[in-house]
């Protein structure tokens, strides 16, 4: 467990190192304002200026993400068509059809769901020139991280970059939703672009297991059971964490544990349900420590500029 968790931390590290290296695409997605007619047209309008493969999946993610809001209505109204076909394969280009109505409709609107995402995405990276596939499976966020993530169906991308394979959301990458999902926030969050596979395995379980990119796959029995990183944010980049809520050597106290690139200033901790958990914060050899004198089923971690500033959810653990 030690060498995985030390192997996961230089994994991280080299993509928070990379992440700060997309000035140049990310300032462009956010200020593009060339009228275009579809995917593909906006696709190369957005790329032309850049070389490289990394360089055009980021911009057209950075795009997505910067553009496209979350159709909380139509998640919630949901329907599926009705398609008449005399064959399996008629069916499925039927449908494929619809998908991609929905897809012209959401880049039109600037509005969509996780399919039209991830639909959206797909059709500039083929545009581009770009490999990428669109994954589905069941997702694990703020509101649904235990059992009941197992019915929270999901789409999200792997494009290849350079002869390897990487995972994204631009879904999540837009912003948030309210429990109810009835309101759209947005929040242009870049660490979901490229994250790595083990850090994306918590949140995300594709109906393919190869798809999680990892030697090892997750089982879905054990997807609920993982601890919660909000890799998304990338203001206090985690680059460890304990991968326990552990108990201490005198068995009295629970701990956890992270190295931050950037040490937050102001930590809060309360329990799912809100209310809030007493700890101490230490900070020894490069990590921060968070120990608890209660035992508490679960502990969700929040962190800012201060304690009268709007903080963020860094971890959500439960204790098993």
């Amino acid at each position: 467990m030690k060498q995985y968790l030390t192997l996961l931390t230089l994994l991280f590290c080299l993509e928070v190192i990379a992440q700060t290296g997309y000035q140049r695409p990310d300032s462009i997605a956010a200020a593009f304002s060339e009228p275009y007619t579809d995917a593909a047209d906006l696709a190369l309008k957005l790329t032309r200026s850049f070389q490289t493969e990394d360089e055009k999946a980021r911009v057209l993610f950075m795009w997505i993400a910067h553009n496209i809001r979350y159709d909380c209505k139509k998640v919630r109204n949901l329907e599926i068509p009705k398609i008449k076909a005399k064959s399996k394969e008629e069916f499925y280009e039927k449908f494929e059809e619809w998908q991609d109505k929905e897809m012209e409709k959401s880049l039109k609107g600037k509005r969509g769901i996780c399919g039209d995402y991830s639909r959206l995405f797909k059709a500039m990276c083929d545009a581009a020139g770009l490999e990428a596939v669109i994954l589905t499976g069941v997702s694990r966020d703020f509101y649904r991280p235990y059992r009941n993530a197992q019915d929270n169906p999901h789409a999200w991308n792997a494009v290849k970059i350079d002869g390897n394979w990487h995972l994204l959301d631009a879904t999540w990458a837009a912003g948030i939703v309210n429990p109810e999902v009835t309101k759209f926030t947005r929040k242009v969050s870049p660490g979901f672009f490229k994250t790595p596979p083990a850090w994306f395995a918590q949140s995300h379980l594709p109906e393919d297991e190869k798809w999680q990119l990892l030697d090892a796959p997750v089982s879905k029995k054990n997807f609920p059971d993982q601890p919660l990183i909000n890799y998304g944010q990338m203001d206090y980049p985690v680059e460890d964490f304990s991968p326990t809520l552990q108990a201490t050597a005198g068995g009295n106290e629970f701990e956890i544990r992270f190295r931050f690139s950037t040490i937050p200033k102001a930590f809060n901790v309360t329990t799912g349900n809100g209310r809030p958990v007493d700890f101490e914060k230490t900070e020894e050899n490069g990590w921060v420590v968070l120990r608890f004198s209660k035992r508490t089923r679960e502990v969700v971690v929040f962190a800012g500029e201060s304690l009268r500033s709007k903080m963020d959810w860094l971890a959500r653990y439960e204790v098993r």
